[in-house]
């Protein structure tokens, strides 16, 4: 598995169901905002493998739209949640994101 695949399987188990005991911000807003935050990293999940081998087209667009649904999902990932639980989960997306972004850099332009 890639790094960047371990991070957003990481990302994607923090801010699961399982963070529904975690550190965050009790309001309504909170709580909507982090539960479309969760549908938008389980959507980059199940994405993950849905590019054939060599479609590099293809691969490009599945980046940019994951490095889309992934920087908004971490807004309200770094305003709602608390303590830990934020700073694990918010650095997990930074380096994801910064993944993403690195290999359009290096490896998109262009398609």
């Amino acid at each position: 598995m890639s790094g960047y695949s371990a991070r957003l399987a990481l990302a994607v188990a923090l801010l699961g169901p399982a963070s529904a005991g975690a550190g965050i911000v009790d309001s309504y807003e909170c709580r909507r905002d982090l539960a479309m935050a969760d549908q938008l990293v389980h959507g980059v999940r199940l994405r993950e493998n849905s590019v054939k081998a060599g479609d590099f087209v293809g691969l490009c667009r599945l980046l940019r739209r994951n490095l889309e649904d992934m920087v908004k999902a971490r807004g309200p990932m770094a305003r709602c949640m608390t303590g830990h639980d934020q700073g694990e989960n918010v650095a997990q997306m930074d380096a994801s994101i910064g993944d993403i972004r690195y290999v359009l850099a290096r490896h998109c332009h262009g398609r």
